[in-house]
């Protein structure tokens, strides 16, 4: 009988908190509003002990406040970041455009140098009387006699 009289009574104890637990539950949420929750619910996680948790970096609110406290520092370094990108495009440009300048410089200097030697090919005097031989001059001719020196007393 001991074990009957034992299991009624758990059973007794059992039922009477499920009874009671409803009545408890909307007492509790009878007598506070959503507004008094949501204030001890924010309270309860301004009152966590460590500022470095994992839901509080998660949410990024350890994130936003270095970036608010740092915010001055952000922006100059974004300002240098574009400094230092528009100067290595303008660096870029001008790279190209001394490699251009520099080919033509190599161009003008072989022209220059082919029409040096042109100049002076047709400057010889073998070349020069072929042409007036070609064209039936006579009156020029190379001279047999080599020059000599007039000397003139002062």
């Amino acid at each position: 009988m001991d074990k009957d009289e034992n299991i009624e009574l758990q059973d007794e104890s059992t039922q009477k908190p499920t009874e009671e637990a409803p009545a408890q539950t909307s007492n509790v949420l009878g007598n506070k509003t959503i507004e008094d929750v949501i204030a001890r619910e924010a309270k309860e996680e301004q009152d966590t002990s460590s500022p470095f948790s994992i839901s509080r970096t998660l949410g990024g609110v350890i994130i936003a406040r270095a970036v608010q406290r740092q915010i001055g520092l952000v922006l100059l370094v974004c300002a240098f970041l574009i400094i230092y990108i528009s100067n290595r495009y303008l660096c870029q440009k001008k790279v190209v455009e001394i490699a251009k300048t520099e080919r033509q410089m190599r161009d003008m200097h072989n022209k220059a140098v082919a029409c040096t030697s042109m100049l002076t090919e047709k400057s010889r005097e073998s070349y020069v009387m072929q042409l007036l031989s070609a064209y039936g001059d006579s009156t020029l001719t190379v001279p047999n006699e080599p020059p000599f020196l007039i000397r003139v007393k002062e």
